[in-house]
């Protein structure tokens, strides 16, 4: 059997270049040997390898309906076979220049007849300087070559961006002045005789991705997040390693042209070399945020957002080589004032104002929702667009609760607001009449009680007067003798 295996192998070795197929391919990758044109069905295939000393790399048999693969230890795990098609993973330098050949039996006479030779030749590919890193604005070199075996004409060559787009490079190397769009996956595509190669590396960019075509919408004492992230998923380590010596986040209420920013105001400030002092801020707006990192964005947050935090918010990134990047985010901040206060009398006028502080944008509209009670809900329960003010003549009891106001993009629901009126009642003049009244009889009825009060006083004061306070009292209408000899005794001395 070895002997019938080496036999093929230089008989197919010994072939006219014209017969055999070039696959280049990187290291690390897989290769791919295509039986494009030629029709496998047989009762018993094969697939063999110059540098198997023996056995099959693969083969089927017709009572086995299935392929086995060889057992030798280089190939471990490596061979992915399919009907017309044999990869093999992960190729080592040792593969390069070696040969796969396809066979099958091709009659009763045992005779294993050589169908596809393909040779494994190497691509490379390099960038210049390596893939550490790049700032916007930076030059890389790339880089493509290979290894073409004699007597076969040399490839052409073109590269793929990342996204996709093709570029014909002047022998196989491109120069970049590099964006973030050129942040990902470069591919070399060789093209060959019979198909194409290709082979990838990866360039990353540091760049921060575009703001948003709107801005960010927020109402009054709600929670709000402002994301800078990084372009492509770049990490903040790898931001630290091309050496940034400042991060700020600025505000300013005006923006001029496109994104030219006036009277920027510092809000937080951080030095990676001295990330022990945190962020920092000498400004009352700036203590009310907070700043932070995440896995790929840099964040400004706030608890409670107000009317006057309306404006635009800049991340900046300086660095060492002098390159600064920065993202502009507009945030809008919807309120509803009441023209009155928030704590009415019924039957006083009020008008109630929803914007944004200025005109809404295009395809933006209003939707207000009047406490349950109000006589205002019929007016907008259809769900069309509201206005952006609601007056109201004469406000009732009824009026009296949480009233909202939502903010829509088109179909969207971009963000609420509220306010909550108080409604005191209001009193008549028939209800102060009646009011007066009852508090004239109530005022009559009390000096009555106190006049008769008084008298009963008067009165027991006066029966105290003829209450006999003897030590021994005697019946009325009875006298002793001694009270004879007393009124005797009186007469006497008259």
């Amino acid at each position: 059997m070895k002997v019938i295996v080496q036999m093929l192998v230089t008989a197919a070795l010994t072939w006219t270049t014209s017969c055999e197929e070039v696959v280049y391919v990187k290291e690390g990758d897989a290769a791919t040997f295509r039986l494009d044109g030629l029709d496998p069905t047989s009762k018993y295939l094969y697939w063999s390898h110059s540098k198997l000393q023996q056995g099959w790399l693969a083969w089927l048999h017709p009572m086995v309906h299935d392929w086995s693969v060889t057992q030798d230890a280089r190939w471990a795990n490596r061979l992915l076979v399919s009907k017309d098609a044999l990869t093999i993973k992960d190729v080592t330098q040792d593969d390069f220049g070696s040969t796969v050949v396809f066979s099958r039996l091709v009659d009763n006479q045992g005779d294993i007849t050589p169908m596809k030779t393909f040779r494994i030749s190497k691509i490379t590919v390099s960038a210049d300087p390596k893939q550490t890193p790049l700032l916007i604005g930076e030059a890389v070199l790339l880089s493509c070559r290979v290894d073409t075996p004699p007597g076969h004409r040399q490839p052409s060559m073109y590269w793929l961006d990342p996204a996709g787009e093709k570029m014909s490079p002047s022998g196989g190397q491109l120069q970049l002045v590099v964006t973030s769009r050129d942040n990902g996956r470069w591919s070399c595509v060789v093209v060959r005789d019979g198909g194409e190669d290709r082979a990838s590396l990866f360039i990353t960019v540091i760049d921060l991705s575009p703001a948003p075509e709107y801005p960010v919408y927020t109402s009054e004492q709600s929670p709000l997040t402002i994301r800078c992230p990084f372009a492509g998923n770049v990490s903040w380590k790898q931001f630290q390693s091309r050496g940034v010596s400042e991060v700020r986040w600025q505000y300013t209420s005006q923006l001029l042209g496109h994104q030219i920013i006036v009277n920027k105001e510092t809000l937080l400030t951080f030095s990676p070399p001295n990330a022990e002092q945190g962020w920092r801020s000498n400004t009352s707006r700036g203590r009310s945020f907070d700043a932070d990192f995440q896995t790929s964005s840099l964040v400004l947050s706030k608890k409670h957002w107000r009317a006057e935090d309306r404006g635009h918010y800049t991340c900046s990134f300086k660095f060492s080589e002098r390159t600064f990047l920065q993202r502009v985010v507009s945030v809008e901040v919807l309120q509803v004032v009441s023209s009155a206060g928030s704590v009415l009398d019924s039957g006083q006028s009020v008008n109630l104002t929803c914007s944004l502080g200025k005109a809404l944008p295009r395809d933006h509209w209003l939707k207000w929702f009047p406490p349950e009670r109000s006589a205002t809900r019929f007016l907008f329960s259809s769900g069309r667009p509201g206005p952006a003010q609601i007056v109201i003549p004469e406000v009732g009891p009824d009026d009296g609760d949480r009233w909202g106001c939502e903010l829509w993009c088109n179909s969207t629901r971009v963000t609420w607001a509220g306010i909550t009126l108080t409604v005191n009642r209001r009193l008549s003049t028939g209800m102060l009449v009646s009011l007066s009244g009852a508090a004239v009889i109530i005022a009559v009825l009390l000096l009555l009680i106190c006049i008769t009060w008084r008298r009963r006083q008067r009165k027991t004061r006066r029966r105290r007067h003829h209450v006999c306070r003897c030590k021994q009292p005697k019946p009325k209408g009875f006298s002793t003798y001694d009270d004879s000899i007393s009124k005797g005794l009186h007469f006497q001395t008259r």
